[in-house]
């Protein structure tokens, strides 16, 4: 199989590895690039808990302060992977939405006992706010980094399209399946796509792009990168969306 993988660079780096070493090409064409946001240093002595509902506000987190003092409540296992990493003794995992993530803060926490921080980018899927002032919750939230779209595919990632190489495009979030419609529309590269197939983390990103004419298009019953590569026989390595 040879895959077009979207995600920002160092994620695709990384899968892309995995994908090699089982006997796969990939070519990286990341559609966003993270910028961090400079900010002042982040006191979290106000807050009973973080909440990350990315990986990318997990490193963008750590350039910010080494502060790892309190609880961490992630969105799914690559970005409870990213926190444990940095040195967060506690992370707690949730199942890699932000209506799970809500649903468990609300379990585990109190609202009397502080408020919460959210770490994240410039914009945001989901409404993790409304969920958690709904059960009584202050949240702050915090932006660390900002997604710059591309404006093209690399001429060499056309290429493989065009030629017919690629097998398969694995998109992970609306925004990113939305970058590639403006692109594929851009350089007419539509009629290329019949023998692709797309790999979506969730309805909300396949629906994005249903209206092409793909081969297939495949949607995780969950939204982690493992249980996605399941439905073609491919097992990644765990916590590594």
């Amino acid at each position: 199989m040879y895959f077009l993988l979207t995600r920002p660079e160092e994620d695709s780096r990384r899968l892309a590895k995995q994908l090699k070493s089982l006997g796969h090409s990939a070519f990286c064409a990341p559609l966003l690039t993270i910028e961090n946001i400079p900010a002042p240093k982040i006191d979290l002595n106000p807050f009973q808990a973080v909440l990350f509902t990315s990986a990318n506000g997990v490193r963008a987190f750590a350039h910010n302060t080494d502060d790892r003092h309190i609880p961490c409540y992630a969105v799914g296992p690559a970005t409870a992977a990213e926190a444990s990493a940095i040195g967060f003794p506690s992370v707690i995992t949730a199942g890699g939405d932000v209506e799970k993530l809500a649903a468990l803060v609300i379990k585990d926490l109190s609202p009397e006992k502080g408020p919460l921080l959210h770490i994240s980018g410039r914009d945001v899927a989901g409404d993790l706010s409304s969920h958690l002032e709904k059960a009584g919750f202050t949240l702050t939230r915090k932006k660390l980094y900002r997604a710059i779209k591309a404006k093209q595919l690399p001429p060499a990632a056309q290429d493989l399209i065009t030629s017919g190489q690629i097998t398969h495009v694995v998109f992970y979030s609306p925004r990113t399946a939305k970058c590639f419609m403006e692109i594929v529309q851009r350089y007419k590269l539509a009629n290329f796509l019949s023998g692709i197939t797309a790999l979506c983390l969730s309805s909300a990103v396949s629906n994005v792009i249903n209206s092409l004419d793909w081969h297939r298009i495949i949607t995780a019953e969950r939204p982690e990168q493992a249980e996605l590569f399941k439905l073609i026989d491919i097992t990644l390595e765990e916590n590594r969306e």
